[in-house]
């Protein structure tokens, strides 16, 4: 589930409860932080939190200060600068080397419900939503890392034992739909529109190829990985409208994955959503050890 998820739900309990909470967001960082601008956490009545502004540094900080916020009912700004070689700044032990301002805002009544609708309009603004035409044992993983990382998973497959949501309990849909039908495109029975990324990997030549195909014409996809051999791609692009014998459009990703010495079921999943997420954020994936800017983009 995603954090905006998780943060959602707990202020709606807390509403239902009748109680008040502090949502505690990263507004600006300067130099280094775990987290970038945006980062949210919530501190319940109880001090029990969801979400993180830190790698652990701040939230004890910001749970001493929540009681008093929530009392007060007055948002407070807290500057913490981590830059100092004392590793015992504020005497929370943090080193992260960067400076991070962090808005402490009071919620009850109105206010709560106001702030859970306007998590939700974002969490719909900004959700990826991937489609994995495959629904045999590699792709599990995929689909359980990926619902990990908060997208919104749709599995499609032809076959009645493999697309089943047992199988799949982190995807958001689950359908079984046979390519060789006439009725069998993916329009008919999704917006193809409103996917992101697309990962192929059927594991049947004829299934693959009239994804493949479809998929190549939605202007929407950002990612679009096939499983399997550079050849056998080439082979599912083989009279494909409108493209240019033995070309690959760049969004097409095949071998599907990073380089990362991948194996297992797991270790290949790790490396399919790796390279995808990469492509949907614009970055060349790379060790941060070799990049000369910042952890985080400037937002």
């Amino acid at each position: 589930m995603h954090e905006l998820d998780r943060i959602r739900l707990a202020l709606t309990d807390a509403a239902g409860r009748g109680e008040g909470a502090v949502l505690a967001t990263v507004v600006a960082v300067d130099g280094s932080a775990y987290r970038g601008a945006g980062a949210r956490m919530v501190v319940r009545a109880d001090g029990s939190t969801v979400g993180a502004v830190s790698g652990g540094c701040l939230e004890a900080d910001i749970v001493a200060r929540a009681a008093a916020v929530l009392a007060s009912g007055t948002s407070e700004l807290v500057h913490y600068d981590t830059r100092s070689s004392d590793d015992g700044v504020f005497g929370l032990g943090m080193g992260c080397q960067g400076v991070v301002d962090v808005r402490l805002e009071p919620l009850a009544d109105d206010a709560l419900r106001t702030e859970i609708d306007r998590l939700a309009e974002l969490r719909a603004r900004n959700a990826v939503r991937l489609l994995v035409c495959g629904a045999g044992a590699d792709a599990i993983p995929v689909v359980r890392l990926a619902a990990m990382t908060g997208w919104l998973v749709t599995v499609i497959d032809h076959r009645p034992s493999f697309a089943t949501a047992e199988r799949f309990p982190d995807a958001e849909r689950v359908i079984r739909l046979d390519a060789s039908r006439p009725d069998g495109a993916l329009a008919s029975v999704v917006r193809l529109d409103e996917f992101a990324a697309a990962v192929v990997m059927g594991h049947a030549a004829a299934h693959d190829r009239a994804r493949l195909q479809e998929l190549l014409g939605i202007s929407s996809l950002r990612y679009l990985g096939v499983l399997g051999p550079r050849r056998r791609t080439m082979e599912l692009l083989e009279g494909a409208p409108g493209l240019v014998p033995g070309a690959v459009p760049p969004h097409v990703y095949a071998p599907i994955g990073l380089d990362i010495g991948a194996e297992t079921p797991e270790e290949i999943a790790l490396a399919i959503v790796s390279e995808c997420a990469a492509a949907l954020a614009g970055r060349t994936p790379r060790s941060l050890r070799d990049s000369p800017g910042p952890i985080h983009s400037r937002r």
